[in-house]
């Protein structure tokens, strides 16, 4: 496609602007043709009847006049006028002689005075069917009007005739019935002798290119038509192109769509399954309600499907392990290493670790070489808080500790003295230490991760740590679960409509 077409097709008001011109035109055309038609017909009519004048006059002059006066002014009216001194010829023999005066083969105008009673001397008329048709209804009466009209030709050239009857008069029955030659002699006043025919022609054919600027409009009309039906066509083989591209991309994305609905379902399955192991490792009510000398109260909400916070209370014999740790970022990567630190904690409780320096250190070795394996690069803060005979020992690097003395002020226990984060190096007893403390009767710790003090507010505002020890003072006076009840819903009537961004985890302990 020529740039000039590329241009005008993507410009539909040139069309528009073309088809108001073109209609404009036609008017126009149809005038200027009309006009010629108009021209053509006067020349053409003004020709022959000048002409037809001319016969008469040189008719009139020659047999008429003429005749008068070589007679010496005597005249005599006669059929055979050019046999006879001084004659000249009667009304019927005048017209049958005009008629060859005017009409010739080459005319548009022809006359005839014919009839079907000849004179013995005369050659016959040749009728054609329509005068015959035309004398017989003017005899028998069943003529409406006195002149009837025929049409004759093809589409290529048309005339016209136009029949009158000849009626006989007093001085023509007069004439007739005592006429030697004549061949009836019974005529009456009002008989039909015979007809008087005029015919014009138009020879249509000889006249198509006197509309000629109606056919150039037409051609170039047609052309336009062409030309735009043209661009129409390569419009729509374009269109159907594109869209045998589209279906074929809507089937590629129907099938891409099926398989992520496959994928979808597999891996919606898989998380589910995920979100099961998650909830079905974590301590149960009723475990928790086992427990003789504390009362233990947790609550966990992921921000994705599986959650990458960590808490669990382990307990063998007299000596309770509660762990609590956060997994950088969150989804089910993150939940699957908090559960790979879940089943190692596990295992060394039930194998009887004690010292906690010991089992943190032991239980990084562990995660580290899984975090290798699986080529991941996610670790994890993680503290322990170890109770027996009312002493608790934590040990580990995570969020503060909030300590609440029975009847004194809540405290803030930093612990990021007490470890290192959990899969960074696979030695860390180094950096990890440990931290002693009493916890007697009506004492209450909280255990969080970072979802709580860093959930936002519409204007951006943290809970922060603060706000913790301010809610966990106010609901100080409840059992363990009244106060992690409380703080919950603290932190969500701060965050308001807001997205959750992170997990939130929260444990809460009281010695009863």
């Amino acid at each position: 496609m020529s740039i000039a077409w590329r241009k005008i097709m993507y410009r539909p008001g040139f069309f528009a602007a073309a088809v108001i011109v073109a209609l404009a035109l036609l008017p126009v055309a149809v005038w200027l043709d009309l006009r010629q038609i108009s021209d053509e017909s006067l020349k053409s009519q003004v020709i022959d009847f000048n002409s037809a004048i001319t016969d008469i006059r040189s008719y009139y002059s020659k047999n008429v006049v003429g005749r008068v006066l070589e007679s010496g002014g005597i005249a005599l009216p006669v059929h055979d006028y050019k046999d006879v001194p001084g004659g000249i010829p009667i009304p019927a023999t005048l017209s049958i002689e005009l008629g060859d005066v005017i009409g010739t083969d080459g005319d548009s105008i022809r006359y005839r005075f014919v009839s079907d009673f000849e004179f013995t001397n005369r050659a016959p008329h040749e009728l054609t069917s329509f005068e015959q048709n035309a004398l017989a209804k003017f005899r028998d009466g069943s003529a409406q009007t006195e002149t009837l009209l025929g049409y004759s030709g093809s589409i290529f050239d048309r005339a016209v005739t136009i029949v009158s009857p000849v009626r006989m008069g007093e001085t023509c029955v007069s004439c007739h019935n005592t006429h030697p030659q004549s061949p009836k002699l019974d005529w009456e006043v009002g008989d039909v002798r015979g007809i008087q025919a005029i015919t014009m022609a138009q020879p249509i054919a000889d006249n198509i290119f006197a509309f000629r600027y109606l056919l150039l409009y037409f051609a170039g009309a047609g052309t336009f038509g062409i030309a735009f039906a043209g661009l129409q066509w390569r419009q729509a083989a374009r269109f159907n192109r594109m869209n045998l591209k589209l279906e074929q991309a809507n089937d590629e994305i129907l099938d891409l769509n099926k398989q992520l609905t496959n994928e979808n379902l597999r891996l919606g399955a898989e998380i589910e399954i995920a979100q099961r192991i998650q909830k079905m490792v974590l301590p149960t009510k009723d475990e928790l309600g086992e427990l003789r000398h504390i009362e233990i109260a947790a609550y966990m909400e992921p921000a994705d499907e599986v959650g990458g916070d960590y808490y669990d209370v382990l307990q063998l014999g007299e000596r309770i392990k509660v762990g609590i740790g956060d997994v950088t970022g969150h989804g089910l990567e993150s939940g699957v290493l908090m559960l790979m630190v879940q089943s190692v904690a596990v295992a060394l409780q039930e194998q009887g670790v004690e010292d906690p320096k010991e089992f943190l250190t032991t239980l990084n070795r562990a995660i580290c070489r899984n975090i290798n394996r699986t080529k991941t690069n996610k670790h994890l803060t993680l503290s322990f808080l170890d109770y027996k005979d009312e002493k608790v020992t934590l040990s580990g690097q995570h969020e503060d500790v909030v300590l609440i003395r029975n009847g004194g002020s809540p405290v803030r226990i930093d612990t990021m003295d007490l470890g290192f984060p959990i899969g960074l190096d696979e030695d860390i007893s180094p950096f990890v230490s440990v931290l002693d403390l009493d916890f007697n009767r009506g004492d209450l710790i909280i255990l969080h991760t970072d979802g709580i003090t860093e959930a936002e507010d519409e204007e951006g505002h943290f809970f922060g740590v603060d706000g913790l020890i301010k809610s966990a003072d106010s609901h100080r006076g409840g059992s363990a679960e009244d106060v992690a009840r409380g703080i919950i819903a603290d932190v969500h009537k701060h965050i308001g409509n807001q997205v959750i961004h992170d997990d939130i985890t929260l444990v809460v302990i009281r010695h009863k």
